[in-house]
């Protein structure tokens, strides 16, 4: 059953949006809070998209007055009538399967205790840091690997802001060096020879804390063996992108942090597997923030896992893909990761600030088929607009070719749109993701910004 009849049973609700199979909204069946949008007058707080999920549906009650509960079916049920897991799976015709979990834990469990990693060796730390370099050159001149990742929505860009790397290996064949040179203990086949260190070919994922790298991980294409190897002696540190702000999105890939980390008023943390928990750092980060969106895999296990999160983190609520299992493989089906990240931010994280950056890398883009780019106008560039940030004047030419564009700026939402319509393309990608241009229009005084009044 999906959520959208769910809901019909306790509040009335109203179509507001065919966007994506649709949004409706109305007063939360919990809290019974609605509100008002400044842009666009009367609103409800509480929202549901009857088509994510693969058909059964997602709801969210906006936090500040509301309650801030969102989830999927059977969560719906916990929340808001009462149901055991068991008893809403068993509504839904739900078979457990892997999702069992217990509801009558025989002892009180043990506080969580983050854990604590130290820094690889010095030796280890040297070594690492030659292969990444060496590894990320090889990986600007591998058109097949960027392909790859930009499939995944990581540009090249992005790729190397991220610090990736490819590993070709050597001849073709991965690489093996003696343990003892990377300060590795020695290790003993079954054959009472020395052990190896496996440097396999494959995508170079680092891990730096405090600029200091302490983890290399391979994402391996080949069929046998593991998908994804961690460099041994490197630390086993949980992955935090962008700590300093306000709010954050779990996921279990490292790949898929580095995709979430593009939203700048959101940062990313990596798990690396579902069972996986944060180490103490991660840990104090996610307490300290205004909102944790578990995007964890959406499957059995992945709902398994979510009941740990909320007992750990009061503001910390599911947010599962609309389509597929992870960012990566929503981004493939064509869901926009920024706008599903956005839609799970509180206001209060919504407004956060980022300090101005310096211009992307310039990359060959396509403008978007609801954008018309008109021909130039005449250029009226004062010497006081030269001094501003090349993206921004790169803005404010798109929004002059663009007459009905409008970038609404309010606390309640940042939206670009033409005609009441969702706008993609160039300008879409410099509001959202550009963060000098994201600073600039935070900090602007009025809510409808055009070409007329950028500047």
């Amino acid at each position: 059953m999906n959520v959208l009849d769910l809901a019909k049973k306790h509040v009335q609700l109203r179509r507001v949006s065919g966007n994506r199979g649709g949004e409706w909204q109305g007063p939360c069946p919990g809290c019974g809070e609605s509100g008002h949008d400044q842009s666009t007058g009367p609103s409800n707080r509480f929202h549901v998209w009857p088509a994510d999920n693969n058909g059964t549906g997602r709801y969210w009650c906006r936090p500040g007055k509301g309650c801030g509960k969102s989830g999927d079916n059977i969560q719906f049920l916990i929340d808001f009538e009462g149901l055991t897991f068991k008893a809403a799976c068993a509504r839904l015709q739900i078979g457990l399967g892997s999702m069992r979990r217990s509801e009558t834990p025989a002892t009180k469990p043990k506080a969580f205790e983050p854990p604590v990693y130290d820094n690889p060796a010095d030796l280890w730390t040297e070594k690492a840091t030659k292969l990444l370099e060496w590894s990320q050159e090889r990986l600007m001149e591998n058109d097949e690997a960027l392909g790859w990742l930009a499939a995944r929505g990581i540009r090249a860009s992005l790729a190397a802001r991220s610090g990736l790397g490819w590993n070709p290996g050597e001849k073709g064949r991965d690489i093996y060096r003696s343990r003892e040179s990377w300060g590795l203990p020695t290790e003993m086949t079954q054959k009472e020879k020395p052990r190896k260190l496996w440097i396999p070919r494959g995508l170079v994922i680092p891990l730096e804390i405090d600029g200091a790298l302490v983890r290399l991980r391979i994402r391996r294409f080949e069929d046998d063996g593991p998908r994804y190897y961690m460099l041994p002696g490197g630390s086993p540190a949980t992955m935090v992108i962008g700590e300093e702000r306000p709010a954050f999105v779990v996921v279990e890939s490292e790949l898929d942090a580095i995709l979430c980390s593009l939203h700048p008023c959101a940062g990313a943390v990596a798990l690396g597997s579902v069972s996986a928990r944060p180490d103490e750092r991660a840990y104090k980060i996610l307490a300290d923030s205004k909102g944790v969106l578990v995007g964890i895999d959406f499957d059995r296990a992945g709902a398994a896992a979510f009941g740990w999160w909320p007992e750990q983190f009061r503001h910390a609520f599911r947010w599962p893909v609309p389509e597929g299992k992870d960012p990566g493989e929503a981004f493939k089906a064509g869901v926009d990761i920024y706008d599903w990240i956005d839609r799970g931010l509180t206001p209060a994280a919504r407004i956060y600030k980022p300090k101005p950056a310096a211009a992307p890398v310039e990359e060959k883009r396509e403008q978007a088929q609801d954008v018309v780019v008109e021909p130039a106008a005449a250029d009226t560039t004062s010497g006081d607009e030269e001094d501003l940030p090349a993206s921004v004047r790169e803005l404010h030419d798109l929004l002059r070719r663009n007459p009905a564009v409008i970038i609404f700026n309010t606390p309640e939402r940042l939206s670009v749109e033409r005609d009441k319509r969702y706008v993609g393309g160039r300008i879409n990608e410099l509001v959202y993701r550009d963060e000098t241009v994201r600073a600039f229009i935070l900090a602007h005084p009025a809510e409808k910004i055009t070409g007329e009044n950028l500047l």
